[in-house]
Parts: C-alpha cells; sequence; structure tokens
C-alpha cells in the first residue's frame, strides 16, 4: 500500500463506510441506489488508489476490515458491560 493518505470523496466515503459496516456489494448498491457494477468499479478505482494490485492484498485488506469489526464488537461489548456495572454500582450506593 501507498504511504501517502488517500483522499476519498463523498460518495467513496460512504461507500467504505459501508463496506466498514459488513456490508457487501448488494446492499451497497441498495443502500446508495446505485448498481452493483458501479460499486464494484468504485471499489476497482479505490484499491488502485491505494495500491492494492493483486488479489493477496485484497485478501489481506478484507482480513484487516473483518478484523476491525471483531474489535469492533468487542470494543462494544465491553462499553456495554462497562456501563451495566457502574448502572449496578449507581443503584447500590442510592440503596445504602
Amino acid at each position: 500500500m501507498k504511504d501517502q493518505p488517500v483522499r476519498l470523496g463523498p460518495r467513496e466515503q460512504q461507500i467504505v463506510e459501508l463496506l466498514l459496516q459488513g456490508c457487501d456489494n448488494a446492499e451497497i448498491a441498495r443502500q446508495l441506489n446505485m448498481a452493483r457494477r458501479t460499486v464494484k468499479a468504485h471499489f476497482n478505482r479505490l484499491f488502485l488508489r491505494f495500491g492494492i494490485t493483486g488479489g493477496i492484498k485484497r485478501v489481506k485488506l478484507a482480513t484487516l476490515l473483518y478484523r476491525r469489526q471483531e474489535c469492533q464488537q468487542m470494543n462494544d461489548t465491553v462499553h456495554v458491560s462497562q456501563m451495566n456495572v457502574s448502572n449496578e454500582s449507581s443503584s447500590l450506593s442510592l440503596k445504602a
């Protein structure tokens, strides 16, 4: 991948955000009201701009995105657990 930051246009940002949320090409196309081949064309341009040219790099990107999603879910679970502990502790304080 290239070292220089890549600036995304508004539509590209929408597509990437949906990808990071776990949407596939068909779902992205539905949500953004565009053809699946248009989504695929956006991804191909993004891959080129990020210097992702081979299938192996695409697999690595998919793996990275999957891991990010897993980490986000784990962080959300920890955050909810902490909120529950905080709520339980404050309700105990109120009763005492």
